[in-house]
């Protein structure tokens, strides 16, 4: 057998798929009962620590039941399947992970002081949402079952939809990451650094389980969690703090106040996850920390800011605008690629050699692109938006996502939420709910699950998967296919979850977590307020996006025409979030310690350096699933 076949075989695939809803059930589930677990990192605890368990008992395996035993391929296929699932699911506030909330929280909080029967119900789609109050009721005070026909019959339906809708989303993606794998990986020769960790503990012939530096930051890291838990659970053992808030230290200190993220992080997991990225990203991400928060306290100290987190300099916005400008610029610079894929597509005469090494023929992947966008704008419609919205929503919202993918390719961040980055943000910015009328005000704030922070957004990790195949680990028509068939089962699952947990906990009964009940909440609120009281562009806004744009395309002008330009524009788009903002400190120090270490060690230190690293992260993810399945049976919340 062709060992690439090998690495997507059917016995992992078998495997992969009938851990799919043991995973959802155990992810969603931690986040009804006690709080996000994973996602919000580019790399899930959960999938991290399902492959190092198989590198340790594969030894073992090789040993006794060789057949048994697992291939790299095998165990990186199992990584992204369920990474792909956790993605989808695995965060409150981000992609996907309180949608059951969502399509029901407008009809069981519906008054006669909110009139929201007369101002919500008529703009949101009947086959989206869950409407009985009879039934609803179990889900939002509990002590019930969702094992009853009326019950699974009245959430079918939406389940239904909302898994093709997401399915669709998905295989677009998947379409255009195949398109451009080729440009990225084997011609630009992006690093991808996310994707040394997989591989690596994956891969026996790479020797990590072998290295004692290896071992000795994986020891570290799990003494470091061992003995905070100990802190925890022992008052008088003092504990070690990882994170530091400095929101009541500022209070009322004119202008320090309005920083946007007074927090900070130096958990050994964040160290670990920067010493990853390219020296020049790193600079670049502490340098873009740095300039947020001097926007924010000029703008204070002169009086442009009445707020930290809204108004003036309009940090988000102009984030907004770089990124629309990173994939601008790509586009731009990659324009005869894409033409030559245009030209193979058609069966014209193209530069380009054979595709059949890629997850898809250039040509199925268009059409593949075609017929997906082709559904979502019937779905979309359907659901009451107007055709040109749909396609704005569509264009902005797959430039965006492409953009995601390209930073996490280029720079590996250690986080990336897009907060009000999203096409919803940028649509209601520049032309107002006025423009766009209440039913498609409605659906783009049902959609928010989709389009809120974007942490745990799985995407970027079909690219990656493309680039674990390297080597012949994997066949990528095979592993791009279980990619595809996997979102849809995650989807339902997460509904059958969902139900689970709300029938019998209660969503506002006080019992669940109550981030589950607050982000619907957010959501439905501001949709109230959209409906309610109309809006017309916010040119202020507005301008900050232009400018935005054009301070990124400006960075990459002078990145391109100057090799010592040490700011990459890529940075920019991504660093005003409370996640990258509490690294600033963690991205100075790893940054001044990789150079250090380049400059008189050269790349044998770094080398040498990076199981270390790399022992810090799975001692993070191993010590952290413990500590979760713990708190998760003593039902305490982090």
């Amino acid at each position: 057998m062709d060992r690439r076949r090998a690495g997507v075989s059917t016995r992992v695939l078998v495997l992969g798929f009938a851990l799919i809803p043991l995973n959802v059930f155990f992810i969603t589930g931690f986040s009804w009962l006690i709080d996000d677990f994973t996602g919000w990192s580019p790399i899930f605890a959960n999938t991290l620590t399902i492959i190092f368990a198989l590198a340790l008992l594969n030894p073992f395996l090789r040993r006794w039941r060789p057949g048994w035993a697992f291939s790299p391929g095998e165990m990186l296929t199992l990584y992204v399947l369920i990474g792909i699932s956790t993605g989808l699911i695995s965060v409150v506030w981000a992609v996907g992970g309180v949608l059951a909330g969502v399509i029901s929280y407008p009809f069981w909080f519906a008054t006669p002081s909110n009139d929201w029967e007369h101002l919500l119900w008529p703009n949101l789609p009947h086959w989206l949402t869950v409407r009985d109050r009879g039934l609803l009721e179990g889900f939002f005070v509990g002590a019930s079952t969702a094992y009853r026909w009326e019950v699974a019959h009245a959430w079918a339906t939406p389940a239904f939809w909302w898994a093709s809708f997401v399915t669709a989303l998905m295989w677009v993606c998947l379409c255009l990451n195949s398109i451009v794998r080729r440009r990225w990986a084997d011609e630009e020769k992006l690093p991808f650094p996310l994707v040394t960790v997989p591989v690596q503990v994956a891969d026996e012939r790479l020797g990590l389980l072998k290295n004692k530096v290896f071992w000795v930051g994986f020891g570290a890291c799990l003494a470091l969690h061992f003995w905070n838990l100990l802190s925890s659970a022992v008052p008088s053992v003092p504990g070690i703090t990882l994170h530091l808030k400095f929101f009541h230290a500022l209070a009322n200190k004119h202008p320090w106040d309005k920083l946007p993220y007074p927090v900070m992080n130096i958990s050994p997991w964040s160290f670990a996850l920067i010493y990853l990225i390219p020296l020049d990203m790193a600079f670049s991400l502490f340098f873009f920390d740095l300039m947020w928060n001097v926007q924010y306290a000029l703008s204070a100290w002169f009086g442009w800011s009445l707020s930290r987190l809204s108004g003036f300099p309009y940090g988000q916005h102009q984030s907004a605008g770089g990124l629309l400008a990173v994939v601008a610029a790509f586009c731009w610079l990659d324009r005869r690629y894409f033409a030559e894929i245009l030209k193979r597509a058609l069966g014209l005469r193209s530069a380009l050699q054979s595709d059949r090494d890629e997850a898809f023929s250039f040509r199925a992947a268009l059409l593949g692109v075609m017929i997906g966008c082709a559904y979502l704008w019937w779905f979309l419609n359907r659901a009451g938006m107007q055709h040109w919205l749909v396609g704005a929503l569509l264009s902005l919202y797959f430039a965006s996502i492409l953009g995601l993918v390209r930073m996490r390719a280029q720079v590996g961040p250690p986080a990336h939420d897009f907060a009000n980055m999203m096409p919803d943000s940028v649509i209601i910015t520049a032309l107002g709910t006025r423009t766009l009328g209440t039913a498609s005000t409605g659906m783009l704030s049902l959609l928010e699950p989709y389009l809120g922070q974007q942490g745990n957004n799985p995407v970027p990790l079909q690219q990656e998967a493309f680039k674990m195949a390297e080597g012949g680990r994997m066949e990528r028509r095979r592993i791009a296919l279980a990619m595809a068939l996997v979102v849809p089962l995650t989807v339902l699952c997460y509904f059958w979850v969902s139900a689970h947990y709300g029938y019998q906990l209660g969503l506002a009964s006080g019992r669940a977590n109550r981030e589950m009940l607050m982000s619907p909440r957010y959501i439905v609120v501001d949709m109230d307020n959209f409906i309610r009281n109309p809006s017309t562009t916010d040119t202020s806004a507005s301008a900050a996006m232009g400018f935005g744009f054009a301070f990124t395309i400006l960075l990459m002008h002078l990145k391109l025409r100057f090799a010592w330009w040490p700011i990459h524009p890529a940075a920019f788009p991504i660093c005003l979030s409370w996640a990258m903002q509490s690294l600033m400190l963690p991205l100075f120090v790893v940054w001044l310690f990789k150079l250090m270490l380049l400059r008189y060690g050269g790349l044998r230190a770094h080398r040498r350096a990076l199981p270390f690293f790399i022992g810090v992260l799975v001692g993070t993810t191993v010590s952290g699933m413990f500590h979760g399945l713990l708190f998760r049976v003593l039902g305490v919340r982090w």
